[in-house]
């Protein structure tokens, strides 16, 4: 038998198992699927494999994660992304980094690990990988915000981990090449000056790279606007971007990343049809799909039982030090945060981020390739511990994660909520629709009577959509005052940003301005908290800047003037702020 033919049957026996595994999860509600891959894995490699399987670093990171990678990037909400990329940033790098010394701390006290391969224990277990947690999330309906957040960090802490990786895994078999400890040819200084240089060119390079290969394939695309040649091309990008740099020593991840947010930021404001989209995203659904599963099965079945036995009280310690780690990073980094973000990140929210905190594919890769360079006790014991904390966060924070998001009070997918979603999706199509029909007929691509029928047929549905939309909120007023306070939260982020723009072009002082700012924030922290209503919009006895300043100066305003904010009392109001 070939080596494709072994290959291939690999492959087929891990559908195989897939399969049946889809079969009984599309069944029952309680098992996620990546859960249930994971489980059937391992229950295989409990009883014995007939198929020996096996799963290496480069097919993981060179074969697979790309795919992985590709396929958010394109389906990103690149609006949300933006919004929210300073707390991504610092959760994804500087949080990364954190969590990374922190296991570099304790792990010589806990594990007996030099400096060294602290650092490269810490680069391995702490990037996140979500994607139990994100399904979990699209069937509880859970705000966008905290999904783009989740999702962000893992996308982006990916890279950083392995250029520090890299760096530490370099310095580590330079060691063992000159038959010499590594604190005899580097310094502690150097070693870290080394790889914070990494991870700003993997960053900087990455994103150059990545949006000018993005820039030229939207061209492409946009010029062909073939649904099978923009797969072609998307492909070359998606693999040629990560092999490139990693190449190069740079981060591949970042690049793939950035060149797919760019594709995905052109998509709607170009003349790539809706058409050549929607096939570009089905077929990287598909292959992210396949890429899981190849994943999620072939974890388990690899997973080393017997050193996981040896090892169990340093996997415990692992599992803890691991959580402690993250949640000394979630909670302080954001508590910072917030002191001068607009939109506070809720302590609800930072529960669920610290416990979004699984460790699977990425970890089990990079552990996998300091398995191929080295053997022995150092190897076995990284592997031990990294399978078993990515077995214990699948096993464990995926399937709880609904629960905790229940308690918390986060998710929003009720029945009559969900209902809403359903209209308001179906209007934006509508709308979408009818904007192409009017496009069509402007280009003179359709014929005015065809544009009537079609346009007849839709508007008819916008009416129904609008009525029952009406109906529905009137019925549940709980969802109405949900997307009043939505609305409000937009309205304020757009006043909070005018007043920002007014300071930077000096229309007004820093010091009017950031009192005004003030203002805002508090606004904001009462619609986020669910306090906000529009007939009770500030806190009792909060005063806006703006109030205050006409009462000092003694600058009274008359009824006539103020009846359209609905105050009784502009200069002695200390009630409350009508805006």
């Amino acid at each position: 038998m070939s080596a494709v033919e072994e290959q291939l049957i690999v492959l087929l026996y891990l559908f195989a198992i897939a399969g049946a595994v889809g079969f009984v999860t599309a069944r029952s509600v309680r098992v996620q699927y990546t859960t249930g891959l994971l489980i059937a894995g391992l229950l295989i490699s409990i009883i014995g494999s007939p198929v020996e399987v096996e799963l290496t670093s480069d097919f993981i990171l060179l074969a697979l994660l790309p795919a992985l990678v590709f396929n958010d990037a394109i389906r990103i909400d690149v609006e949300a992304l933006r919004e929210n990329i300073v707390p991504i940033l610092a959760l994804a790098v500087v949080g990364l980094l954190v969590s990374i010394t922190i296991i570099t701390i304790v792990g010589p006290v806990v594990f007996g690990f030099s400096l060294v391969v602290a650092v490269l224990f810490g680069a391995i277990i702490m990037p996140t990988d979500p994607v139990s947690v994100l399904a979990v999330f699209e069937d509880l309906g859970v705000p966008e915000r905290l999904n783009i957040l989740v999702e962000g960090e893992s996308l982006l802490n990916d890279g950083v981990s392995i250029v520090v990786y890299s760096s530490v895994l370099a310095v580590l078999v330079e060691a063992e090449t000159r038959g010499v400890e590594v604190a005899d040819f580097v310094t502690v200084s150097a070693f870290f000056a080394d790889v914070g240089i990494g991870i700003v060119v993997a960053l900087v390079g990455g994103a150059l790279v990545g949006g000018a290969v993005g820039y030229v394939a939207y061209e492409l695309i946009a010029r062909v606007d073939d649904e099978l040649t923009a797969v072609v091309i998307s492909v070359l990008v998606a693999y040629g971007v990560y092999i490139f740099l990693d190449m190069l020593g740079s981060s591949g991840v970042i690049g793939t990343l950035t060149a797919g947010v760019f594709l995905a930021s052109r998509v709607g404001k170009t003349d790539i049809s809706p058409e050549t989209n929607f096939t570009v995203e089905a077929i990287w659904g598909y292959a992210a799909f396949i890429a899981n599963t190849i994943i999620f099965v072939a974890l388990g079945i690899i997973t080393p039982f017997d050193l996981l036995v040896e090892y169990a009280p340093q996997i415990a310690a692992a599992i803890v030090v691991v959580f402690l780690a993250r949640a000394v990073v979630i909670y302080p980094l954001v508590g910072l945060l917030n002191r001068w973000m607009a939109t506070r990140i809720s302590r609800g929210y930072q529960h669920v981020l610290a416990w979004s905190g699984i460790h699977a594919s990425v970890s089990i890769a990079l552990v996998l390739g300091v398995s191929e360079r080295f053997t022995g006790p150092l190897a076995e014991q990284l592997s031990a511990l990294v399978f078993g904390v990515a077995a214990f966060t699948l096993l464990v924070n995926g399937p709880t994660m609904g629960r905790l998001i229940d308690r918390v009070g986060i998710s929003k997918s009720r029945p009559p909520q969900r209902l809403y979603e359903v209209l308001v999706g179906r209007l934006h199509g509508v709308d979408a629709a009818l904007e192409t029909a009017e496009q069509l007929l402007e280009d003179d691509e359709i014929p005015t009577s065809v544009f009537e029928d079609i346009t007849t047929v839709y508007r008819r549905e916008r009416g129904e959509l609008d009525a029952a939309i009406e109906r529905l909120l009137d019925t549940y007023p709980d969802i109405r005052e949900h997307e009043e306070r939505l609305g409000q939260h937009r309205i304020l982020i757009a006043e909070y940003e005018a007043i920002s723009e007014a300071i930077q072009r000096g229309e007004i002082s820093g010091d009017v301005g950031e009192r005004l700012l003030n203002d805002v924030k508090v606004e904001l922290d009462r619609v986020m908290s669910d306090e906000w209503t529009l007939e009770d919009p500030t806190p009792d006895g909060f005063t806006p800047y703006w109030r205050r300043e006409l009462h000092r100066v003694g600058v009274e305003v008359g009824r006539d003037d103020h009846e359209m904010s609905g105050d009784d009392d502009v200069a002695g109001d200390a009630g409350r702020s009508a805006r």
